[in-house]
């Protein structure tokens, strides 16, 4: 089990252990309305000032790993992997046995 510690967004003095983490940002959160803080899109666990946003997502090292995660670097090329291309477009047939201008 991780041994990391964390500390909480909205108050310092709040230290615990990672896995403790999610239940008790979510009730500190909760307890700090006044706070307006923004959550991070890439961690849960990243609450932060509204004026810091653009630092934050800049430097957040958990962008950083999900951009090294989807981008594969051969020599000094980089590559973005997986399947790409738009699968053909669905053709579909109805058969329609009714006939409105019959009534």
């Amino acid at each position: 089990m991780s041994n990391q510690k964390f500390v909480c967004p909205y108050n310092p003095t709040h230290v615990m252990k990672v896995t403790r983490a999610h239940h008790h940002v979510v009730n500190c959160r909760r307890a700090n309305l006044h706070k307006e803080f923004v959550i991070c899109s890439y961690n849960a666990l990243h609450h932060y000032a509204p004026e810091d946003e653009a630092k934050h997502l800049e430097t957040c090292p958990d962008r950083i790993a999900m951009i090294d995660a989807i981008h594969v670097t051969y020599g000094m090329k980089s590559v973005i992997t997986g399947n790409l291309t738009m699968p053909p477009p669905a053709q579909r047939q109805f058969e329609d046995h009714e006939n409105w201008d019959s009534d």
